[in-house]
């Protein structure tokens, strides 16, 4: 039986491939995205941040089908730079779009959900393990996680699945569209741009955006999912590693790795 399913972010990365994989298979597939130019019966401009945006959108898909079975939540973006020197309306925007954009979305899908749907939500290996110089994108993706995770049990009486996904760096127009502060001072020096500069790198090194689409389709098809998943080999390891080691040690090797040594000039 065909599945009806709502895709945030939709029409580009990970989630453009999740929709046609979805559409491959005989799915209704509906795309809420703010960079639709041009909207059809399937394609939704949605500001996710907006609440009475997301609502008439979530109402007008439902009133056209009897219910809907699978919710993806891909919108979102990342934020670089010092916590100390970041603007707080920026820190405000990283949290609207990456956790209560997700809250909303799923706050006004699920009482159109039946027994049997699921949710997945796209978090990040840096829920995990998080990275000097993205204390906010990994606070919300953090906060992604144990939301999801709250929601599961919440929903579990209903049969309603809820999942966490957690790919590593995937190959797509995330690093591109990133918002950096680089402002910086004394305490810091370079330290914050060569940090930035280090992870944004080495782009032809990253998970495909079809390989982890794939990943995630496999995973909603599944009966009985874990709470979360990780997604790319050496983000598995990695987080075993924390999962054992120390975490101060954890945390002076990560810092050591992708911290940068600061050099005033």
């Amino acid at each position: 039986m065909n599945k009806v399913v709502v895709i945030t972010g939709g029409s580009s990365g990970i989630g453009k491939e999740l929709a046609s994989l979805y559409r491959n298979s005989g799915d209704k597939v509906y795309n809420l995205s703010k960079s639709i130019e041009k909207e059809t019966d399937f394609d939704f401009a949605v500001d996710v941040c907006n609440e009475e945006s997301v609502k008439n959108c979530i109402d007008k898909i439902a009133q056209q089908n009897s219910s809907i079975d699978i919710v993806i939540n891909c919108a979102g973006y990342g934020l670089a730079g010092a916590l100390e020197l970041t603007p707080l309306i920026d820190a405000k925007k990283q949290f609207d779009t990456n956790f209560f954009g997700t809250f909303l979305v799923n706050k006004y899908s699920i009482p159109y959900m039946k027994a049997g749907a699921t949710i997945l939500n796209l978090s990040s290996a840096c829920a995990l393990f998080p990275l000097p110089y993205r204390g906010l994108y990994s606070a919300s993706k953090s906060a992604v996680n144990l939301y999801s995770e709250s929601l599961a049990m919440e929903l579990k009486s209903s049969n309603i699945r809820v999942v966490a996904i957690c790919p590593g760096d995937t190959k797509t127009n995330f690093v591109k569209n990133r918002i950096k502060v680089f402002e910086t001072n004394e305490r810091y020096g370079d330290s914050i741009q060569n940090s930035i500069n280090k992870v944004d790198g080495n782009q032809e090194k990253r998970m495909t955006a079809e390989f982890v689409a794939k990943k995630i389709f496999n995973i909603s098809k599944k009966k009985n999912p874990k709470p979360m998943y990780i997604v790319g080999a050496k983000y598995k390891f990695l987080y075993f590693l924390s999962r054992i080691m120390p975490k101060k040690v954890m945390l002076h090797f990560t810092n050591k790795m992708f911290g940068q040594k600061k050099n005033n000039k």
